[in-house]
């Protein structure tokens, strides 16, 4: 596979907003990233042989020139896959026996069989693939930023089955968010577009827009299933973040902050990122209120929580400086910083599971590994230069956040 990296931007007209392809973060996966934010995950695929080694508990991580599978616990690198690339956002199926990753430099999604520990297919798509998510059972739905459009998989027959244009211009970075509270409805984001992008999952297609105040498009997003309030972030002017009633798909507030979103897995509370720091929503209230926020150095760029003996947690990757944030999500503060490895300054990966929180150091061609209840590190691992995407495979506990419309 070719292994030339390309770094992409969009300059949103008007806004001045620099968006980092890939970077984005979501609990997408989006990765929101959505990038390592797998809840909603479809069936398993694959048969299961029992002479085959396996991933559980395995964390994958992506680099231009390999993808190591590193042992958490242990802290070192147990198998290497010969797959480099420019690599977009990762998505597994619920059995785990399947990675499916967008590709961008052969815009392919890369299917990776977990049980073997190789790749089993690539799955040609459209041009600039970045965000990848699944909200049918047996499908996965892999955006094109080239065509704003997203390319549909079938999981078990690993071929695209239909394209959906999701954009108004047939361009633009793009999201999607979806929840099983909306049943078949679902929504589009668009750097591009004014507009709310409503998608029927069933028929696959736009069916619906209305409009946004302003010319910026959308681009961050989240949704709350307690209060049915959905949240998207302007990408541009107006600067901020619409509120929207799902159920009439009328803007019914605006929060004067704008970044990734990120819900803790009981639904409770809402963590919005920007560049000064994580401000905590009531995701149960239908007037959104800020319960508390927390400044942080270092622009915060994803989000993990974590339930430990002694209380709840946030765990934050930060961009600008090569560290992990700690913080007590009872007193909301910062209570820790743990050294994890320098970055180029674009975005710095982010996820959880089994009790470890992962991130990596791309300048460093490395990825750290984060004992969340003894709030240490506790790894490491040597990968390669340009580390920049990681998936758990299995492990015990939750991945740290709560669905985002994967």
């Amino acid at each position: 596979m070719d292994t030339i990296r390309r770094r992409r931007f969009v300059q949103v007209a008007g806004g001045g907003l620099v968006v980092a392809l890939a970077g984005c973060t979501d609990g997408d996966a989006e990765g929101e990233d959505d990038h390592g934010d797998h809840d909603g995950q479809d069936e398993d695929e694959g048969d299961e042989e029992g002479d085959e080694p396996g991933s559980e508990g395995l964390l994958y991580a992506f680099a231009p020139e390999t993808t190591a599978l590193i042992d958490p616990e242990a802290g070192e690198v147990v198998d290497e896959l010969d797959a480099g690339g420019e690599w977009g956002d990762p998505r597994i199926t619920r059995g785990g026996s399947r990675i499916l990753v967008n590709e961008g430099t052969a815009a392919q999604v890369v299917v990776i069989d977990t049980e073997a520990r190789k790749v089993a297919s690539e799955v040609d798509v459209g041009p600039d693939p970045t965000h990848i998510y699944n909200p049918v059972e047996g499908e996965v739905w892999s955006h094109s930023d080239a065509e704003g459009a997203f390319y549909v998989i079938d999981t078990e027959e690993l071929e695209v089955v239909d394209v959906v244009e999701a954009g108004l211009e047939s361009e633009g970075h793009g999201k999607l968010l979806s929840h099983p509270d909306l049943d078949s409805k679902a929504y589009a984001m668009n750097v591009n577009d004014a507009a709310g992008l409503v998608i029927d999952l069933e028929a696959r297609e736009r069916v619906e827009e209305f409009l946004l105040e302003g010319e910026g498009g959308t681009h961050y997003k989240a949704y709350a299933p307690e209060s049915g309030l959905a949240y998207f972030q302007r990408a541009g002017e107006p600067d901020g973040t619409d509120v929207i009633d799902t159920a009439t798909d009328e803007v019914v507030d605006r929060l004067e902050l704008s970044g990734g979103m990120y819900l803790s897995p009981d639904e409770e509370l809402l963590g919005l990122l920007d560049e000064e720091g994580v401000h905590f929503i009531d995701a149960t209230s239908e007037e959104s209120e800020i319960v508390a926020s927390i400044e942080l150095e270092g622009e915060p760029g994803a989000l993990r929580y974590h339930e430990g003996d002694d209380g709840r947690y946030g765990f934050t990757t930060n961009t600008t400086t090569p560290d992990v944030s700690v913080l007590d999500l009872e007193g909301f503060e910062e209570v820790e910083r743990i050294e994890t490895g320098e970055t180029e300054g674009e975005y710095r990966a982010g996820v959880a599971s089994g009790g470890y929180f992962a991130t990596t150091a791309d300048a460093d061609g490395t990825v750290a590994i984060v004992d969340m209840d003894a709030r240490e590190l506790a790894a490491e691992v040597e990968v390669s230069e340009g580390v920049d995407t990681l998936q758990f495979v299995g492990g015990e506990g939750t991945s740290g956040v709560g669905y985002t419309g994967q």
